[in-house]
């Protein structure tokens, strides 16, 4: 940029210079004569960087600046065959000599470098229409060039009998003319040479060549040029702005700024363009009434009819930009709207999706890395369900401007939907900038947020993948953030995870999973077991505990944390539910019937099942189809169930109540339960945790952690039962802390059907023989 403003200093300052010593030594044709050999040191560093924009001009562009150097060539060696000629004062060239041939050439390239490129960019084009407009346009100039130039030096070279003469004179308006109709083609198909610049540059020219060589023409034939003349330096300043033409075309293109100032030239701009063959008609009608020696009814009549069909024409252009600009404006804001997340302003899925399209192929044909960031809100859904979606939305719009405070600028941030939202990071230099990235969303999620009232704190899971390591295409691009932020919500000490190969191969077991357990309980690969639960402080069997199991024939043994979600995922925990239950009260049944005593049957139920609407209904037809009494049987669900819809959980545990079913808390103080919701779903039977049971007799906070629940449960008349009892000394630990029964490995492991009816006949027959 700096270099292109010397060059545009230095050529006004030559071009200033020059007017001013040739008005100075006016009337001194010496003086004149070597001031205009002067223009060989512009000329000279004109057609050096003529070169240089040849050489460094895009493929597509070559063969145009070629041509335009071969003009500034020319135009060079005319200058130089002029010095010599000077020089040599023995020496007279002939007329026409080789610097008017060099002088014709110079237009004659221009010609050319016109042509090539309006062959170049005007294929496919409604090229009949342009040429339509560009002829009108021209047939005025040439009829005007005609009358002025061409006819009266046509006829001062015959009467000089030089056909020579006659063909270089001639050669100068001819080519003139063509380059003037090759710029109106090009200006009427709105076609573009390069930047705004780069056109005005090369415009401004084309038509200063023009002028001077028509002027100069136009005064040798009066007899009114005279050497010194202004025109002398048309030449040398149309070459300096087809070199700053050529200079701006090497820059990048700049971005566009709508402004209301350059809207408005751009739209007179259009209308000189659209008016321009009718204002050339009317010239054209102008002058061939001047040259009418009958001047009449008919010539007045044609003039006004012409007239009306010009202004019918105006007045179509200006409907038609009516409707253009409605339908331009339609066209942005539906681009907008497809474009845009409606909530919050941000790029939605659809733009993302192009970008990150655009981004990769790049990146590929670069050989460069990006970035993608995939993350979404934590527990999203339970603020939505519990607070209604006008919350959701509000948090979201406050999660959004956040973002765009933290988040640079240069990095695309996108809305998927819901709560999920995409960060595009390129280019990427290195994984430190990825890293930052990550920072600023994390920093986001720091503050809390205020809502209704409501303090909110609201945490995000990141996943990141980068281009190509994690994926040579968009989709698998997305595919591993999207692994690798499901990785991050599952992991409970970090929430930001660059994708593995091993999230890939964890995927592919789920989905091979969730194909294979669809089948699993019809192909009876799904049983029970059943671990027993004791009463310690009065040494009796009092239940078990029905714990699903599931056997694959190949995967071999899959553990219920492996399959029980993704059956909740799925909706398949529906079924499955219904099966355990059915199974474990017909075992009930079969027990009881055996003589083994009204054992209490505890049965896990997911909080998923809760949302079927006919969960109540489905639980008590399990009871009237199997005959199982109703108060023998216990039903399991886990703190977690607190958030859901209180209400509706309440209710239905209240009929469950009403029929005899009893409730217990399982995994009590690792989840969101409070003494509020415990009062709410009145619980019989409180289940203490493992976590808090292991270590009990080493740790001291442990075991009042535990003396505080086994309190809160008596202070609530609910029995209290701790899990995954494992020593005698925790066993003797819960027995002091009054604790009511214990259940684990201590007592027995989770044994089939038929184990466990081993067990329980030793165990009557020793309390028989006691």
């Amino acid at each position: 940029m700096k270099d292109k403003r010397i060059f545009y200093a230095l050529s006004a300052g030559y071009l200033v210079l020059y007017f001013i010593l040739s008005n100075l030594y006016r009337g001194n044709e010496t003086a004149l004569t070597w001031l205009g050999h002067l223009n060989l040191v512009p000329v000279f560093l004109c057609t050096g960087l003529m070169f240089y924009v040849t050489r460094r001009s895009r493929p597509k562009d070559r063969l145009f600046w070629t041509f335009n150097l071969g003009s500034s060539l020319f135009y060079l060696l005319s200058l130089l065959v002029l010095f010599v000629d000077t020089l040599s004062e023995g020496t007279v060239l002939p007329s026409p000599s080789i610097a008017d041939l060099f002088w014709a050439a110079q237009g004659g390239f221009i010609f050319f470098a016109l042509l090539a490129f309006v062959y170049q960019r005007m294929q496919g084009l409604r090229l009949i229409q342009y040429l339509l407009d560009a002829s009108i346009f021209m047939s005025t100039t040439t009829v005007f060039s005609w009358s002025l130039i061409i006819a009266p030096l046509f006829e001062s070279s015959l009467r000089q009998a030089d056909r020579a003469a006659v063909f270089f004179n001639l050669s100068y308006p001819i080519i003139d003319l063509g380059n003037l109709f090759l710029v109106s083609l090009l200006l009427f198909a709105n076609q573009s040479i390069g930047s705004g610049r780069t056109n005005r540059n090369f415009l401004a020219s084309v038509l200063l060549l023009t002028v001077g060589d028509s002027v100069y023409l136009y005064m040798q034939l009066n007899g009114a040029y005279t050497l010194g003349s202004p025109i002398d330096i048309t030449w040398t300043a149309s070459l300096l702005l087809l070199t700053a033409a050529g200079l701006e075309s090497l820059g990048k293109e700049p971005v566009k700024r709508s402004t209301r100032l350059s809207a408005m030239l751009a739209g007179r701009t259009s209308w000189i363009r659209r008016l321009l063959p009718y204002i050339s008609l009317v010239a054209l009608f102008t002058l061939i009434i001047e040259k009418l020696s009958d001047f009449g009814v008919m010539v007045v009549g044609s003039g006004f009819a012409v007239l009306l069909i010009i202004a019918r024409l105006i007045l179509t252009f200006i409907e038609n930009d009516y409707l253009l600009n409605r339908l331009s404006h339609t066209v942005e804001v539906k681009e907008h709207e497809a474009n845009r997340d409606s909530l919050t302003g941000l790029p939605n899925r659809r733009k993302f999706d192009i970008e990150l399209k655009q981004a990769v192929e790049k990146a590929g044909s670069e050989h460069t890395q990006l970035a993608l960031l995939f993350f979404d809100l934590d527990r999203f859904k339970h603020i939505n369900d519990s607070m209604g979606h006008t919350v959701g939305d509000h948090l979201l719009l406050v999660v959004a401007e956040r973002l765009r405070e933290y988040i640079p600028a240069s990095r695309l941030l996108a809305r998927q939907g819901g709560d999920e939202f995409t960060v595009l990071v390129d280019p990427l230099d290195g994984e430190v900038e990825a890293y930052r990235t990550i920072a600023a969303i994390e920093e986001v999620f720091k503050k809390p947020v205020t809502l209704n009232g409501m303090v909110l704190y609201v945490s995000a899971s990141i996943g990141a993948a980068l281009y190509p390591r994690d994926g040579s295409t968009a989709d698998e691009l997305m595919r591993s953030a999207d692994m690798a932020m499901h990785e991050a919500k599952k992991n409970r000490h970090q929430k930001s995870l660059f994708f593995e190969p091993l999230f890939r191969e964890r995927l592919a077991y789920k989905v091979e999973l969730e194909h294979e357990l669809r089948g699993a309980i019809e192909r009876g690969e799904i049983s029970l077991h059943y671990q027993l639960q004791k009463n310690i402080q009065h040494c009796t069997i009092v239940g078990v505990e029905a714990l699903i199991r599931w056997h694959h024939p190949i995967l071999g043994t899959i553990s219920p944390v492996e399959f029980i979600p993704i059956a909740e995922e799925t909706g398949m925990i529906i079924p499955l539910g219904e099966w355990v239950l059915k199974t474990a009260c017909l075992q009930q049944v079969e027990w009881e019937r055996e003589g083994f005593g009204s054992l209490r049957m505890s049965v896990n139920v997911s909080p998923y099942q809760f949302q079927d609407e006919l969960f109540v209904e489905k639980i008590l037809h399990t009871l009237r189809e199997t005959g199982v009494d109703a108060e023998q049987i216990t039903l399991e669900v886990t703190e977690s169930l607190a958030i859901r819809d209180v209400e509706k959980v309440a209710s239905q545990l209240k009929l469950l109540r009403e029929w005899g079913i009893k409730l217990a808390i399982d995994d009590f103080g690792t989840g969101y339960a409070s003494l509020k919701y415990l009062r709410t779903f009145e619980p019989q039977l409180l289940k203490i945790d493992r976590f808090f049971v292991d270590g009990i007799d080493i740790e001291a906070e442990r075991g009042d952690m535990v003396r505080a629940i086994i309190a809160i449960g008596r202070s609530l008349n609910m029995e209290v039962l701790a899990e995954g009892v494992e020593t005698e000394n925790q066993l003797q630990f819960l027995r002091l802390a009054g604790c009511d029964e214990v259940q684990g490995y201590y007592l027995s492991r989770p044994l089939s059907a038929e184990a466990l009816e081993q067990v329980l006949k030793s165990h009557t027959s020793m309390k028989g023989a006691g």
